[in-house]
This record gives C-alpha cells, sequence and structure tokens, in this order.
C-alpha cells in the first residue's frame, strides 16, 4: 500500500478552517479501508474464468516482474499527477480551473486520493487478469464482477459522504458535502483513462 509524500506549499483558502498540513499522507484508517475493501473482496479472483494452456504452464519471473512494475509504475505516477493537481488547485490558471471544477479543500484532496487509490486497485487486476490477451477477451466470472461492483461501490460512497473530521490530525472531507460536487465523477474519469493506458502499456 502506497502512502504518497509531498511538499506542500500552498496557502489554505478560506474554506478550510485548519491550516494544511507540511506535507501529505493519507489517514490510517484509509488506508486500512482500502485493504479491507478491496483485498477482501479480491478473494473473488480464485473463482474467475480462466483458459487454462494447452501444457503445463512455466512461470517467466522476468515478464511477470517487468509487467507487475508497469501497471504499478502507471497507478503511481497516475496518483502522483492526481495529488499534484489537486494541492495546485487554487493556482491561477490551474487544472481544475480550467476545465471548471475550481479550488479544492484539502480535506477534499484527501478523500480524492482515497478514491483514486482504490479505484486503481479493481483497474489494475482487470488490466492484468486475462493475460497475453486484452481483458475484454475473456468475460470475469459474476462473483468477481459482484465483488468488484461491492468494493467500488462502498468505496465512492464513503469518499463522498465521509464527515468533516481530522483522522491522525489529517483534515478529511467527503467530496460531496462541499462543492465542487462534479469531483467524484472527475476521479472516475480519470481513473478509467490512466486504465486504459495501463491496458495498452502491457
Amino acid at each position: 500500500m502506497l502512502i504518497y509524500f509531498f511538499t506542500i506549499d500552498y496557502e489554505p483558502e478560506e474554506m478550510d478552517n485548519h491550516s494544511w498540513p507540511d506535507f501529505f499522507h493519507m489517514p490510517v484508517i484509509m488506508l486500512m479501508l482500502i485493504t479491507l475493501l478491496n483485498d477482501g473482496t479480491l478473494i473473488a479472483i480464485g473463482y474467475d474464468y480462466v483458459d487454462p494452456p494447452s501444457t503445463p504452464a512455466i512461470w517467466n519471473l522476468r515478464v511477470l516482474f517487468l509487467i507487475g512494475t508497469v501497471l504499478a509504475g502507471v497507478a503511481c505516477i497516475s496518483s502522483l499527477l492526481l495529488l499534484s493537481i489537486s494541492l495546485n488547485s487554487w493556482q491561477e490558471n490551474s487544472f481544475y480551473e480550467q476545465i471548471g471544477i475550481g479550488g479544492v479543500s484539502y480535506g477534499q484532496i484527501t478523500t480524492s486520493i482515497f478514491l483514486k487509490v482504490a479505484v486503481s486497485d479493481f483497474l489494475t487486476l482487470f488490466s492484468a487478469r486475462a493475460g497475453e490477451n486484452w481483458f475484454w477477451t475473456s468475460r470475469p466470472a459474476p462473483i468477481l464482477l459482484a465483488a468488484a461492483m461491492l468494493a467500488l461501490t462502498l468505496s465512492t460512497l464513503v469518499a463522498c459522504i465521509w464527515p468533516m473530521s481530522r483522522p491522525d490530525g489529517i483534515p478529511t472531507l467527503g467530496l460531496e458535502r462541499h462543492p465542487p460536487y462534479i469531483l467524484p465523477v472527475f476521479i472516475w474519469i480519470y481513473c478509467i483513462l490512466w486504465w486504459f493506458i495501463q491496458v495498452y502499456s502491457v
């Protein structure tokens, strides 16, 4: 599980009741929720449909390590890029400002990264589950789809309604508790776009 550290040099806006911390990191409870929801439901991968090879499988550890590194690298880069975009949201001509989202409170930045990591976890799985073929060439088992839908729905719901709080002293606020209310939709679209980059990178 990744914890992202970014030095923060931006002044908080009036909507934040507390000063922004000197660096960014996610609350432990959010990391535990990602583990509980995603890793718990990923047990369903054992029931997924597979196409057995005609000959005994031979593990190519170098290829597996390379593919795993690429998938993890894309997921990590996309998360750090989203964090940078979010932290700069109050700057003049920022990306968020240009697409009409505007400035984001620090509490919403925390939950934005939580939602992004939670969604990317499952999308990364679907990038790799079909082996050398495209992910859509092999239909996922119903139990795996149900587990993914359950985990992603709960993660999105948690990110949207999280109350204003400071777990581990970190400002945290649900994405639907303060404008811009379109933020969860943007994060989902952002994750899906990077998912296709993952698919084409392997």
